[in-house]
């Protein structure tokens, strides 16, 4: 019993920095992140390319930009056609929902891209693209991306430029 004020005595201490301590991460200031969302009408630097082993950045020439940007078109117009397919089907199966395609498809104008270089060992050079249409800092010019899920604003893509054919194209999970 007499054990028992000195336990009430500990307990009201740890209760009361408990407190003291939750009002604190209250009064913690969250700092603002500004994302950049992608124009690339308005920006015309939208583009970095990176050796894909020594992730410096490298150059390509005119004409192997042209192709990896007409097979990322190419890319993309399918990712549309099946999606515009799977919406119609979802707004015919379940008429409490009303997917717009206008709002959901991809627009290549709203998104920053990475392009990574591979030199095959057949002699095929491929690039690795990866889209983004935001960012919070100028790091992707210089860094290689990295992140999970995001839905459609982050898209992948390869493209070999020799054989001047898309070989693989993916949104990332659902958001």
């Amino acid at each position: 019993m007499k054990h028992i004020p000195t336990l009430f005595i500990f307990l009201f201490f740890i209760f009361c920095s408990k407190k003291e301590s939750d009002k604190e991460k209250e009064n913690v200031q969250i700092p603002y992140i500004e994302l950049h969302a992608a124009d690339t009408l308005k920006e015309r630097n939208y583009i970095t390319v990176f050796d894909d082993v020594s992730e410096k950045n490298t150059k390509l020439t005119k004409e192997e930009l042209e192709i990896v940007d007409r097979n990322l078109i190419i890319g993309v117009e399918k990712y549309n056609n099946d999606l515009k397919t799977k919406l119609n089907e979802l707004n015919n199966d379940d008429k409490t929902i009303t997917w717009n395609y206008e709002d959901e498809k991809i627009d290549l104008r709203y998104y920053y891209r990475q392009y990574f270089v591979v030199n095959e060992k057949n002699g095929d050079k491929i690039v690795k693209v990866f889209c983004f249409c935001n960012y919070s800092d100028d790091g992707w010019r210089k860094y290689r991306m990295s992140v999970f899920d995001g839905g459609d604003c982050y898209l992948r893509a390869e493209i070999n430029i020799t054989q001047n054919k898309i070989s693989y194209f993916r949104t990332h999970g659902m958001a």
